[in-house]
């Protein structure tokens, strides 16, 4: 089962100690190519500003969409900002 939000990752991370936190993102998703491309910090950045009209597009998503992604990838990678 994959988390389609940040509130459900935090669920699922809560629910599965010891399991990986990039099990329940979608590989193929913004979120996992964060998880695997960025670090909290620029993360924390990202979240705190609009979204990327070019990564919107590149991902076909809209802004909410990639602030969520942002978040989730936030949250997977640990990051106090987002727990």
């Amino acid at each position: 089962m994959f988390a389609k939000t940040a509130d459900e990752l935090r669920k699922m991370i809560r629910q599965n100690p010891g399991v990986s936190t990039s099990t329940f993102i979608m590989d193929d998703s913004f979120a996992a190519w964060c998880y695997d491309n960025r670090d909290v910090l620029w993360l924390k950045s990202a979240f705190n500003r609009d979204a990327d009209q070019d990564d919107c597009h590149r991902w076909r998503i809209s802004a909410a969409e990639w602030k969520t992604n942002v978040e989730m990838a936030g949250v997977a990678l640990g990051g106090k900002y987002f727990m």
